[in-house]
Protein backbone atom coordinates (compact mmCIF):
# COMPACT_ATOMS: atom_id res chain seq x y z
CA UNK A 1 0.00 0.00 0.00
CA UNK A 2 3.10 2.27 0.85
CA UNK A 3 6.91 1.90 0.40
CA UNK A 4 8.55 1.94 3.32
CA UNK A 5 8.47 3.70 6.34
CA UNK A 6 7.54 7.67 5.85
CA UNK A 7 9.55 8.40 9.37
CA UNK A 8 12.22 5.49 9.40
CA UNK A 9 14.52 7.44 11.80
CA UNK A 10 14.44 5.07 15.08
CA UNK A 11 17.79 4.26 15.95
CA UNK A 12 17.09 -0.05 16.86
CA UNK A 13 15.32 -0.49 13.81
CA UNK A 14 17.05 -2.34 10.73
CA UNK A 15 14.51 -1.75 8.67
CA UNK A 16 14.21 0.36 5.26
CA UNK A 17 17.29 2.04 6.44
CA UNK A 18 18.77 4.15 3.00
CA UNK A 19 14.89 3.75 1.58
CA UNK A 20 12.75 6.49 0.56
CA UNK A 21 9.51 6.95 1.34
CA UNK A 22 6.63 6.83 -1.29
CA UNK A 23 3.23 6.08 -2.12
CA UNK A 24 1.43 3.15 -3.65
CA UNK A 25 -1.15 4.08 -6.81
CA UNK A 26 -3.94 2.53 -5.17
CA UNK A 27 -4.92 1.10 -9.65
CA UNK A 28 -1.33 -0.72 -9.31
CA UNK A 29 -2.69 -2.54 -5.42
CA UNK A 30 -5.69 -3.77 -6.78
CA UNK A 31 -4.42 -5.23 -9.80
CA UNK A 32 -2.22 -7.11 -7.49
CA UNK A 33 -5.47 -8.21 -5.63
CA UNK A 34 -6.54 -9.63 -9.01
CA UNK A 35 -3.77 -11.40 -9.53
CA UNK A 36 -3.70 -13.04 -6.17
CA UNK A 37 -7.55 -14.08 -6.68
CA UNK A 38 -6.60 -15.64 -9.75
CA UNK A 39 -4.02 -17.71 -7.86
CA UNK A 40 -5.92 -20.67 -6.76
CA UNK A 41 -4.16 -20.77 -3.95
CA UNK A 42 -6.01 -17.41 -2.80
CA UNK A 43 -8.80 -20.15 -1.81
CA UNK A 44 -6.69 -20.45 1.52
CA UNK A 45 -5.81 -17.56 2.64
CA UNK A 46 -7.38 -16.07 5.54
CA UNK A 47 -6.20 -12.75 6.39
CA UNK A 48 -4.96 -9.62 4.98
CA UNK A 49 -2.11 -7.31 6.14
CA UNK A 50 -1.65 -4.41 4.78
CA UNK A 51 2.21 -2.73 4.27
CA UNK A 52 4.93 -1.24 4.34
CA UNK A 53 5.68 0.76 7.91
CA UNK A 54 2.33 2.92 7.75
CA UNK A 55 0.04 1.64 5.75
CA UNK A 56 -2.19 4.10 7.26
CA UNK A 57 -0.28 7.02 5.90
CA UNK A 58 -1.99 6.36 2.50
CA UNK A 59 -5.07 8.98 1.19
CA UNK A 60 -8.25 7.37 3.01
CA UNK A 61 -9.95 7.25 -0.25
CA UNK A 62 -7.35 4.94 -1.83
CA UNK A 63 -7.36 2.56 1.18
CA UNK A 64 -11.03 2.43 1.14
CA UNK A 65 -10.46 1.59 -2.55
CA UNK A 66 -8.28 -1.60 -1.88
CA UNK A 67 -10.37 -2.58 1.19
CA UNK A 68 -13.20 -2.76 -1.30
CA UNK A 69 -11.07 -4.54 -3.70
CA UNK A 70 -10.10 -6.94 -1.16
CA UNK A 71 -13.70 -7.74 0.11
CA UNK A 72 -14.46 -8.33 -3.68
CA UNK A 73 -11.71 -10.26 -5.06
CA UNK A 74 -10.72 -12.12 -1.71
CA UNK A 75 -14.19 -12.90 -0.40
CA UNK A 76 -13.09 -15.41 1.93
CA UNK A 77 -10.08 -13.45 3.67
CA UNK A 78 -11.72 -13.32 7.41
CA UNK A 79 -9.36 -10.41 8.96
CA UNK A 80 -7.19 -7.17 7.17
CA UNK A 81 -4.59 -5.50 9.17
CA UNK A 82 -2.08 -2.84 8.73
CA UNK A 83 0.83 -1.19 10.42
CA UNK A 84 0.61 2.71 11.86
CA UNK A 85 2.81 5.11 14.01
CA UNK A 86 0.81 6.53 16.58
CA UNK A 87 1.92 9.67 15.58
CA UNK A 88 0.35 9.54 12.03
CA UNK A 89 -3.18 8.18 14.05
CA UNK A 90 -3.29 11.73 15.26
CA UNK A 91 -3.71 13.07 11.52
CA UNK A 92 -6.76 10.65 11.31
CA UNK A 93 -9.72 11.75 12.03
CA UNK A 94 -12.02 9.21 13.53
CA UNK A 95 -14.67 9.52 11.50
CA UNK A 96 -12.12 8.63 9.04
CA UNK A 97 -11.38 5.64 10.99
CA UNK A 98 -14.72 4.61 11.31
CA UNK A 99 -15.03 4.43 7.32
CA UNK A 100 -12.15 2.50 7.08
CA UNK A 101 -13.36 0.09 10.13
CA UNK A 102 -16.67 -0.51 7.87
CA UNK A 103 -14.93 -1.38 4.65
CA UNK A 104 -13.31 -4.23 6.31
CA UNK A 105 -10.11 -2.84 8.56
CA UNK A 106 -10.28 -4.81 11.56
CA UNK A 107 -7.03 -4.04 13.62
CA UNK A 108 -4.22 -1.27 13.72
CA UNK A 109 -1.08 -2.70 15.01
CA UNK A 110 1.12 0.33 16.50
CA UNK A 111 4.76 -0.01 17.73
CA UNK A 112 4.59 2.05 20.78
CA UNK A 113 7.57 0.47 21.84
CA UNK A 114 8.09 2.53 25.17
CA UNK A 115 5.74 4.86 26.79
CA UNK A 116 8.71 6.25 28.50
CA UNK A 117 9.58 10.24 27.24
CA UNK A 118 13.50 10.04 27.53
CA UNK A 119 14.04 6.75 25.72
CA UNK A 120 11.57 7.66 22.95
CA UNK A 121 13.74 11.12 22.88
CA UNK A 122 17.16 8.90 22.63
CA UNK A 123 15.62 6.67 20.12
CA UNK A 124 14.26 9.04 18.17
CA UNK A 125 10.95 7.76 17.95
CA UNK A 126 9.77 11.02 17.39
CA UNK A 127 6.47 10.67 19.48
CA UNK A 128 5.81 10.72 23.24
CA UNK A 129 3.66 9.38 25.94
CA UNK A 130 0.37 11.51 25.44
CA UNK A 131 0.72 11.29 21.64
CA UNK A 132 1.28 7.88 21.72
CA UNK A 133 -1.61 7.47 24.45
CA UNK A 134 -4.06 10.00 22.13
CA UNK A 135 -3.25 8.34 18.57
CA UNK A 136 -4.01 4.73 19.81
CA UNK A 137 -7.25 5.52 22.04
CA UNK A 138 -8.35 7.30 18.28
CA UNK A 139 -8.26 3.47 17.20
CA UNK A 140 -10.21 2.51 19.77
CA UNK A 141 -12.78 4.90 19.66
CA UNK A 142 -13.46 4.36 16.00
CA UNK A 143 -14.31 0.42 17.54
CA UNK A 144 -11.28 -0.92 15.79
CA UNK A 145 -9.48 -3.55 17.29
CA UNK A 146 -5.68 -2.49 18.57
CA UNK A 147 -2.37 -4.14 19.13
CA UNK A 148 0.57 -2.54 20.68
CA UNK A 149 4.05 -3.61 20.84
CA UNK A 150 6.40 -3.21 23.69
CA UNK A 151 10.18 -3.80 23.34
CA UNK A 152 11.49 -4.68 26.49
CA UNK A 153 15.34 -3.61 26.97
CA UNK A 154 14.75 -0.53 24.59
CA UNK A 155 16.02 1.70 28.11
CA UNK A 156 19.25 0.12 28.44
CA UNK A 157 20.59 -0.11 31.80
CA UNK A 158 19.86 3.59 32.23
CA UNK A 159 16.53 3.95 31.72
CA UNK A 160 15.49 -0.04 32.47
CA UNK A 161 13.20 0.26 35.07
CA UNK A 162 11.35 3.57 33.97
CA UNK A 163 10.91 2.07 30.78
CA UNK A 164 9.09 -0.51 32.48
CA UNK A 165 7.12 1.17 34.67
CA UNK A 166 5.59 4.61 32.14
CA UNK A 167 5.55 1.91 29.74
CA UNK A 168 3.06 -0.54 31.62
CA UNK A 169 0.92 3.31 32.66
CA UNK A 170 0.78 3.74 28.92
CA UNK A 171 -0.47 0.20 28.10
CA UNK A 172 -3.12 0.60 31.08
CA UNK A 173 -4.39 3.90 29.72
CA UNK A 174 -4.73 2.72 26.61
CA UNK A 175 -6.05 -0.88 27.51
CA UNK A 176 -5.29 -2.45 23.57
CA UNK A 177 -6.88 -5.64 22.50
CA UNK A 178 -3.38 -7.23 21.99
CA UNK A 179 0.33 -5.99 23.94
CA UNK A 180 3.11 -7.88 21.99
CA UNK A 181 6.46 -8.07 22.84
CA UNK A 182 9.35 -7.44 20.40
CA UNK A 183 12.51 -8.05 22.67
CA UNK A 184 15.55 -4.85 22.35
CA UNK A 185 18.56 -6.23 20.87
CA UNK A 186 21.97 -4.22 19.51
CA UNK A 187 21.55 -4.91 15.73
CA UNK A 188 24.70 -4.65 13.49
CA UNK A 189 23.77 -2.01 10.69
CA UNK A 190 21.45 0.12 12.75
CA UNK A 191 21.95 3.50 14.90
CA UNK A 192 21.79 1.96 17.73
CA UNK A 193 24.89 0.17 17.35
CA UNK A 194 26.59 3.05 16.39
CA UNK A 195 25.35 4.39 20.07
CA UNK A 196 26.39 1.23 21.51
CA UNK A 197 30.56 1.28 20.41
CA UNK A 198 30.41 5.05 21.23
CA UNK A 199 29.08 3.79 24.64
CA UNK A 200 26.01 5.99 24.77
CA UNK A 201 24.04 2.31 24.93
CA UNK A 202 24.16 -0.21 27.46
CA UNK A 203 22.12 -3.10 26.27
CA UNK A 204 20.33 -5.42 29.64
CA UNK A 205 21.81 -9.16 29.64
CA UNK A 206 18.94 -11.69 29.28
CA UNK A 207 18.19 -12.11 32.80
CA UNK A 208 18.09 -8.22 33.29
CA UNK A 209 15.27 -8.31 30.02
CA UNK A 210 13.40 -10.63 31.35
CA UNK A 211 13.10 -9.61 35.23
CA UNK A 212 11.86 -5.63 32.86
CA UNK A 213 9.12 -7.77 31.34
CA UNK A 214 8.56 -8.87 35.58
CA UNK A 215 8.54 -5.39 36.26
CA UNK A 216 6.20 -4.55 32.90
CA UNK A 217 3.78 -7.26 33.60
CA UNK A 218 3.24 -6.18 37.73
CA UNK A 219 1.94 -2.72 35.71
CA UNK A 220 -0.84 -4.31 33.32
CA UNK A 221 -1.34 -6.99 35.40
CA UNK A 222 -4.96 -5.90 36.06
CA UNK A 223 -5.40 -4.60 32.42
CA UNK A 224 -8.12 -6.45 29.99
CA UNK A 225 -5.68 -7.44 27.16
CA UNK A 226 -3.60 -10.30 25.76
CA UNK A 227 -0.12 -10.35 26.33
CA UNK A 228 2.14 -12.23 23.86
CA UNK A 229 5.33 -13.54 23.18
CA UNK A 230 5.40 -14.76 19.70
CA UNK A 231 9.12 -13.83 18.02
CA UNK A 232 11.86 -15.60 17.54
CA UNK A 233 13.56 -12.68 19.04
CA UNK A 234 12.26 -13.17 22.49
CA UNK A 235 13.85 -16.05 24.98
CA UNK A 236 10.33 -16.64 26.93
CA UNK A 237 8.29 -17.54 23.49
CA UNK A 238 5.47 -19.11 25.95
CA UNK A 239 4.56 -16.07 27.76
CA UNK A 240 1.24 -15.93 26.38
CA UNK A 241 -1.80 -14.88 27.78
CA UNK A 242 -5.21 -13.07 28.62
CA UNK A 243 -4.98 -10.68 31.66
CA UNK A 244 -5.91 -10.29 34.51
CA UNK A 245 -7.51 -13.83 34.27
CA UNK A 246 -3.90 -15.62 33.84
CA UNK A 247 -1.90 -13.13 35.35
CA UNK A 248 -0.54 -15.25 37.58
CA UNK A 249 0.35 -18.37 35.12
CA UNK A 250 2.19 -15.65 33.20
CA UNK A 251 4.26 -14.57 36.46
CA UNK A 252 4.53 -18.41 37.04
CA UNK A 253 6.60 -18.46 33.38
CA UNK A 254 8.95 -16.37 34.27
CA UNK A 255 9.70 -16.59 38.08
CA UNK A 256 10.50 -20.29 36.49
CA UNK A 257 13.44 -18.81 34.80
CA UNK A 258 14.83 -16.42 37.19
CA UNK A 259 14.62 -19.04 39.74
CA UNK A 260 16.73 -21.37 37.71
CA UNK A 261 19.97 -22.29 38.30
CA UNK A 262 23.26 -20.41 36.14
CA UNK A 263 23.88 -23.90 34.42
CA UNK A 264 20.14 -24.00 33.61
CA UNK A 265 19.77 -20.33 32.74
CA UNK A 266 22.79 -20.59 30.31
CA UNK A 267 21.88 -23.92 28.94
CA UNK A 268 18.31 -22.48 28.18
CA UNK A 269 19.58 -19.18 26.55
CA UNK A 270 22.11 -20.77 24.29
CA UNK A 271 19.33 -23.34 23.42
CA UNK A 272 16.56 -21.06 22.52
CA UNK A 273 19.56 -18.68 20.61
CA UNK A 274 19.94 -21.89 18.76
CA UNK A 275 16.99 -22.51 18.01
CA UNK A 276 16.93 -26.43 19.70
CA UNK A 277 14.35 -25.52 22.48
CA UNK A 278 11.51 -22.70 23.02
CA UNK A 279 9.88 -23.50 26.37
CA UNK A 280 11.76 -23.70 29.89
CA UNK A 281 9.93 -26.77 30.71
CA UNK A 282 12.36 -28.44 27.60
CA UNK A 283 15.20 -28.43 29.56
CA UNK A 284 13.83 -31.23 32.17
CA UNK A 285 14.38 -33.92 29.22
CA UNK A 286 18.24 -35.00 30.24
CA UNK A 287 18.18 -36.04 25.96
CA UNK A 288 16.94 -31.89 25.15
CA UNK A 289 19.87 -30.77 27.79
CA UNK A 290 23.02 -33.14 26.66
CA UNK A 291 21.67 -31.91 22.67
CA UNK A 292 22.14 -28.67 24.11
CA UNK A 293 25.51 -29.11 25.74
CA UNK A 294 26.84 -30.65 22.47
CA UNK A 295 25.40 -27.93 20.20
CA UNK A 296 26.76 -25.04 22.61
CA UNK A 297 30.24 -24.47 21.55
CA UNK A 298 28.15 -22.80 18.02
CA UNK A 299 26.21 -20.08 20.87
CA UNK A 300 28.53 -16.99 20.81
CA UNK A 301 26.74 -14.13 22.08
CA UNK A 302 28.30 -10.85 20.14
CA UNK A 303 27.35 -7.26 20.05
CA UNK A 304 26.13 -5.97 18.17
CA UNK A 305 23.96 -8.75 16.83
CA UNK A 306 23.93 -10.22 13.62
CA UNK A 307 20.38 -9.05 12.31
CA UNK A 308 20.50 -13.41 10.65
CA UNK A 309 20.93 -14.48 14.23
CA UNK A 310 17.76 -13.50 15.00
CA UNK A 311 15.28 -12.89 12.27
Amino acid sequence: VVRNCPWNKCKFCPAYKGEQFSLRDPGEVIAEIRQLAADPASATYRAAFLQDGDALAARVPDLLAILAAIREYLPHIQRITAYSRSRMLLNRKVEDLRLLKAAGLDRIHVGLESGCDEVLAFMHKGTNFEEQKRGCLRVKEAGLQLCCYFMPGLGGKRWSEKHALDSGRLIREIAPDHVRLRSCFVLEGTPLADEYRAGNFEPLSEEETVREIRLFLEQIAGTPTELISDHRINLLMELRGHLPQEAERLRGIIDAYLAGSTEDQTLFVAGRRLGLIRRWGELESAAKREHIRSEQPRYRPQMPVPQSLLF
